[in-house]
């Protein structure tokens, strides 16, 4: 399958650790999506120079055609994920993805001022006494 399809793929969504964690289960979920819209022609091309072995004895011309493409595909996003992830780098609760950086309360810098203090007072609770 052509590699910038499989990059698109996984560029458009945002992922969880969880799912890039487990590396199985997101690489099936790729393949499941790539191989159900891709046209019949699309996994001949992929397949066409896979050696038959003894794995597809016993299966139908229809399955030994998926599991190969299956099989071929998969191998082709692991890859490509495998190097994505390669060059990847994370953020951690930063404001432009959502997260929540180190909040400042509204009493703070930028926040409301006190009614009973202003800022520029100009005697301190020492000068008082």
């Amino acid at each position: 399958m052509n590699r910038k399809v499989i990059e698109a793929l996984v560029k458009s969504r945002t992922w969880s650790f969880v799912e890039i964690s487990n590396m199985k289960n997101t690489i099936n979920t790729l393949c499941d999506e790539i191989y159900n819209e891709s046209k019949l022609i699309d996994r001949f091309e992929l397949i066409r120079d896979v050696t038959i072995t003894e794995r597809f004895v016993g299966f139908s011309f229809e399955d030994c055609i998926r599991e190969a493409t299956r099989m071929k595909l998969s191998g082709d996003i692991a890859e490509a994920i495998t190097e994505m992830l390669g060059e990847a780098t994370i953020s951690f609760g930063n404001e432009n993805n959502g997260g929540n950086e180190n909040e400042i309360s509204e009493r703070s810098v930028g926040g409301k001022s006190h009614k009973k203090r202003t800022t520029d007072e100009k005697k301190n609770s020492e000068d008082k006494k």
